[in-house]
């Protein structure tokens, strides 16, 4: 937690992960959020720069060297001020603010204001792989859903109808698919958009589990017949 004698007017603080710029101390410290001004404690806040800002319109994104930066700290802890040094060439409240976007989106650090971390090469490789593996599901998706819209069939549709198979059923689930698409959550509308993609046919009959019918055929068993005399008529004509 910051100390109290430097949080002073104009300094740059963080507050619940929003930029705040102290107007005055005290007690309880009066920030500025761009839209309201607060009266919070002194433990709800940490020092991002010491100031002077004037105006939270200063923190405007620049340019820099973020990756360089991260090149030469991996591995290691560094401070604000450091990593706004090395990325920015300066430590400002644009700068220090501008470092600290880096440190929230996390790839390449983390931590707080007052101990950041450089992540190892090994582990900005896996997050920077799990990323890219969530940016291709994202436009998978996204493709699907275009498709579905225009009507289009294709095999890789298949991995998302699936989740309407169960509320075709009459199962009592949510489908995003179909809230995506704008449709109902029911399984009368699972049912029609499995037929137009061709997932079902006319010989997928989901009513009788909706109504819990048995889907095995029946097991009826015939008794033994009686030994009894029998006249033989195989030799009459017989109609069904």
């Amino acid at each position: 937690m910051a100390e109290a004698k430097r949080l002073e007017s104009g300094a740059l603080a963080l507050y619940r992960g929003k930029a705040a710029r102290v107007i005055r101390g005290g007690e309880r410290i009066e920030i500025d959020l761009g839209r309201e001004t607060l009266r919070v404690r002194e433990k709800d806040l940490d020092l991002l720069h010491p100031g002077p800002l004037n105006s939270l319109s200063e923190l405007t994104p620049l340019p820099g060297e973020m990756r360089a930066a991260w090149e030469i700290l991996a591995g290691s802890e560094t401070s604000l001020a450091e990593l706004s040094e090395l990325a920015f060439g300066r430590f400002t409240p644009a700068a220090a603010w501008a470092a600290w976007q880096f440190v929230v989106d996390g790839l390449y650090f983390t931590g707080s204001p007052e101990r950041i971390r450089a992540l190892s090469e090994a582990e900005v490789t896996a997050i920077q792989r799990a990323r890219d593996a969530q940016a291709g599901e994202e436009r998978s998706w996204s493709d699907f859903l275009e498709r579905a819209r225009k009507g289009e069939r294709a095999a890789e549709n298949a991995r998302y109808l699936k989740e309407l198979e169960p509320l075709a059923y009459g199962a009592p689930v949510r489908s995003r698919v179909l809230r995506e698409l704008g449709r109902a959550e029911t399984p009368e509308s699972a049912h029609a958009l499995l037929l137009e993609q061709g997932m079902w046919d006319e010989r997928n009959n989901p009513h009788p589990r909706r109504s819990g019918l048995p889907l095995a055929p029946p097991d009826l068993p015939v008794p033994a017949l009686p030994d009894e005399p029998r006249r033989d008529l195989t030799h009459l004509a017989a109609f069904a």
